[in-house]
């Protein structure tokens, strides 16, 4: 079941970008979108080649039924999704940590092209992380199973594994939103000090022309916009991030405790315990959903065409993807006001 919700979901989320691509006439992914295809990449291959053998081999324990070239590959591809999807989510709070944080340097990078490199070495990454694997597992005695020589190896692995895929990306990911957060609340500080400027200049120029109204109205409305979408894309990262922490979190606590204290938990509590690490692969493409409610809609085949997609791709659309460019522009001109104070 977890195989199939995860199949339906991260597949349904990928058609739904290039759809909305399509209908908004946008030549390219943004950066957004193209960290969660490759967290959707991630999340379709933990279901096809993490969980689904390790069906198959729990299927046919005792019995491993390949030689042992197969047990060590199978043993190594099954933890690069888990390493992946890790790696990719400091990825995405890297890459909005710089076009938050750094405008100014962000600006002077392709906002495509460091997205892609952030992708290129969360898999690099995790390839090289999972390399242990071919050499801690053999075929002995007609079972795949661990080779270690000394006691102490089985959970210093265990350990090391889960700060690696866990502890690590969770807390770098939370450092680089607690700076995403700050940067976006300072941010909109200035935005709504900036409206209020704005309106009372309107207010003085509107007893002299009285097109002083019209044009405050619509300044007001574009930083409104603006606010709107910048907290949407933080929201949305944030929230897979944090999901993503809480939903491994039993899983890899009950292992370390596992692997260090045998006895000290029921076999048949951790085996439950430890599927709530499973269901991250199939939360990730209904919170992007949720955030992106539009999105789908405006990708459903039986949504009549109208003209409010053009319109929203001319006004930079209603996600908050789009918000990168302005958001970008924005925080120079902070900075650079910052730096003449």
């Amino acid at each position: 079941m977890i195989i199939l919700i995860t199949l339906f979901g991260n597949s349904l989320l990928v058609y739904v970008i290039f759809k909305n691509n399509q209908v908004l006439r946008r030549k390219r992914v943004t950066p957004v979108q193209m960290l969660m295809l490759h967290m959707c990449a991630a999340d379709i291959l933990f279901a096809l080649i993490s969980v689904g053998p390790t069906m198959a081999i729990t299927a046919t324990v005792p019995v491993f039924y390949g030689p042992n070239f197969l047990c060590k590959f199978t043993k190594f591809l099954q933890v690069i999704p888990m390493y992946a999807s890790s790696f990719l989510l400091v990825a995405i709070s890297a890459d909005r940590y710089q076009a938050i944080c750094r405008p100014l340097a962000s600006m002077k990078s392709s906002a495509y092209n460091r997205p892609a490199l952030y992708s290129a070495i969360a898999w690099t990454a995790a390839i090289l992380f999972s390399t242990p694997q071919l050499y801690l597992f053999e075929k002995r005695d007609g079972d795949c199973t661990e080779n270690y020589t000394e006691p102490y190896q089985y959970p210093l692995y265990v350990c090391l594994f889960n700060s690696v895929v866990w502890l690590l990306p969770s807390a770098i990911a939370g450092y680089l939103y607690f700076c995403v957060c700050k940067a976006v609340w300072k941010s909109t500080s200035f935005s709504s000090s900036l409206r209020n400027n704005m309106k009372q200049m309107d207010h003085l120029k509107l007893n002299e022309k009285n097109g002083g109204m019209a044009h405050h109205k619509g300044a007001t409305m574009q930083c409104v916009e603006l606010d709107r979408r910048r907290v949407q894309t933080v929201k949305l990262t944030l929230t897979i991030v944090a999901a993503n922490f809480v939903l491994w979190a039993p899983f890899c606590i009950t292992s370390v405790i596992d692997a260090l204290w045998p006895s000290a938990i029921n076999s048949t509590f951790a085996t439950y315990i430890m599927f709530f690490g499973n269901l991250n692969s199939c939360m990730n493409p209904w919170l992007w959903f949720h955030f992106n409610r539009n999105q789908l809609r405006r990708a459903c085949p039986c949504r009549k065409s109208s003209s409010e997609p053009l319109i929203q791709s001319r006004r930079g659309g209603a996600d908050g993807d789009q918000a990168h460019t302005e958001f970008t522009m924005e925080m120079a001109v902070n900075s650079e006001s910052n730096r003449s104070y």
